[in-house]
């Protein structure tokens, strides 16, 4: 009983104490309170696409702690620190309306970064773009970006702004190639990339001799392979159908003897893409667009990689998706300090808008894409020609960006 009322008086003491040095100094507890901001990610955490996936949701993650250990965003004068809602849309139509509802309806939100679907992005914008959700995303189709879709903003270069460089590059290290089989996904983003690639390639007169619709879950491509050898193509051109699937792909060609080299349609991992293949034999040649050079001394890259390893381990896969979305994160970041406003979605699209060019982690970031999309919600950025060689990633040359 004694040891009872002896710890109360104790904690008695304590609250009078701390009491009176709050009274007297009343920032040490009572400094003033920052707002909280709701921000929705919505991306494959798991599926198909998860590798990608988990990079926006690394990308603004990384963003986020960094504006919230600085204070939080200025926006109107005042203090808003932005709290992440995450949702997992598994990579699928379904799983973008379903999380779309849930953010717009259930948890009110009136910003979305994600997600990296297309099925996904198209499917969430009959519920973004009339709530005037503004959507900060990545999707490869190009039915996302369009005039009747002013909430939705583009931060990651597609296809249709890498083939055109990719085709030159391929021109120049095979400048004997004439013949291309193009190997896309059976979906909307597999659609949309073949299509770019097919210009590009028929825009420096190379003929494009047979297409190739193989569905993401494949893992035995060797009929498709068997197919495309007695067409015998200079060049296979894959278009994004994943880092593994792209790999395998890789190997299988080889196994078969059949020597057009296959190119990438997207940013790999390579060091995942030299485990998918089986080793370096199976992976060399392998040529594709690279925004991310990992391996950069520059100062803001190196920092980048051990801030990213630091928080997620060194095991973590690291794609393009990640410093893309850090930066496009800060960009809208920006527009919302820019435009004084969380409530007012129009003002903070004006805002974004508006800005002409940001200095990104990976270079300056400008709009773009009246003339493709007819509207300027594209980001462009220069990137690089990468190749596989003895197992590892490769820089060949800067390669010019296309709106």
């Amino acid at each position: 009983m004694k040891g009872s009322k002896k710890a109360v008086s104790c904690l008695t003491f304590c609250l009078m104490i701390t009491l009176l040095v709050v009274t007297i100094n009343p920032t040490i507890c009572c400094a003033e309170d920052a707002k909280t901001l709701k921000v929705a990610v919505i991306t494959a955490i798991s599926g198909t696409g998860a590798i990608w996936g988990r990079g926006i949701l690394h990308g603004a993650e990384l963003a986020v702690d960094e504006v919230n250990a600085q204070g939080g965003l200025n926006i109107g004068g005042e203090k808003y620190k932005v709290k992440l809602i995450v949702y997992d849309d598994k990579y699928t139509a379904a799983g973008g309306t379903d999380a779309a509802h849930k953010a717009v309806y259930g948890d009110k939100v009136k910003f979305i970064i994600g997600p990296i679907s297309s099925a996904s992005g198209l499917a969430m914008q009959d519920i973004t773009e009339k709530n005037k959700v503004l959507l900060i995303a990545d999707t490869w189709a190009r039915e996302f970006l369009s005039p009747e879709k002013l909430y939705t903003f583009r931060v990651f270069m597609t296809s249709t702004q890498a083939a055109p460089g990719m085709a030159l590059a391929v021109k120049k290290y095979w400048p004997n190639a004439n013949t291309v089989a193009l190997v896309a996904a059976n979906d909307a983003s597999g659609w949309s990339i073949a299509g770019d690639y097919e210009g590009a390639y028929g825009k420096i007169g190379m003929k494009i001799i047979a297409k190739e619709f193989p569905e993401r879950a494949t893992k035995d491509y060797y009929p498709l392979l068997t197919r495309l050898k007695a067409k015998n193509p200079d060049i296979i051109q894959e278009c994004a159908i994943g880092v593994g699937a792209a790999a395998l792909l890789t190997k299988q060609s080889k196994e078969l003897g059949i020597r057009a080299p296959v190119i990438g349609g997207a940013w790999v991992d390579p060091k995942m893409f030299v485990d998918s293949a089986g080793g370096a034999e199976f992976a060399e040649g392998y040529m594709y667009p690279l925004v991310f050079d990992r391996k950069s001394k520059d100062p803001k890259i190196v920092e980048f990689v051990r801030t990213f390893q630091k928080k997620y381990g060194e095991k973590e896969p690291m794609t393009t998706v990640d410093p893309s979305f850090y930066s496009g994160t800060k960009l809208f970041f920006s527009a919302l300090e820019k435009a004084g406003t969380v409530e007012d979605t129009d003002k903070v699209k004006a805002a974004l808008e508006s800005i002409p060019e940001y200095e990104g982690l990976l270079g300056k970031m400008t709009w773009t894409g009246k003339e493709t999309y007819g509207i300027n919600h594209q980001i462009l950025q220069s990137y690089y020609v990468a190749q596989i060689k003895n197992g590892e990633e490769v820089v060949l040359e800067r390669a010019p960006a296309a709106d």
